[in-house]
Order: structure tokens, then sequence, then C-alpha cells
């Protein structure tokens, strides 16, 4: 499948986006989430998110 010209400026933007927000969430990661974050970075965190939701499969 072949994007058209006129869904290459859309595709450009979208993958700029997403590399923006993966770069972002990379840098967090790497400088430490609690530094920057503080004691809110608990709530945060996708595996303590699970946790609370029970949907870990940790009891």
């Amino acid at each position: 499948m072949e994007a058209s010209r006129s869904d290459e400026p859309n595709l450009t933007i979208g993958f700029s986006v997403f590399t923006a927000l993966l770069s972002a969430w990379a840098l967090t990661f790497s400088i430490g989430g609690e530094q920057l974050f503080g004691p809110v970075w608990d709530k945060l965190v996708m595996y303590n998110v699970a946790d609370r939701l029970g949907l870990s499969g940790l009891a």
C-alpha cells in the first residue's frame, strides 16, 4: 500500500509527534522519574496503576 502525495504531510506530522512522545517517555525514565515528579511518580508508573486496578494478576 502506497501513500499518496496528499497523505505525506499527515504521515510526517504523525511520525514526528510519535517520535517526540516516545523520546520524552524514554528520557523521563533515563533521568529518573521520581526526581522529576516526586511522590506523584508512584501514581504515574504503569505497573503501579495496574496493581491498583487489579490488572497485574498479583494478589
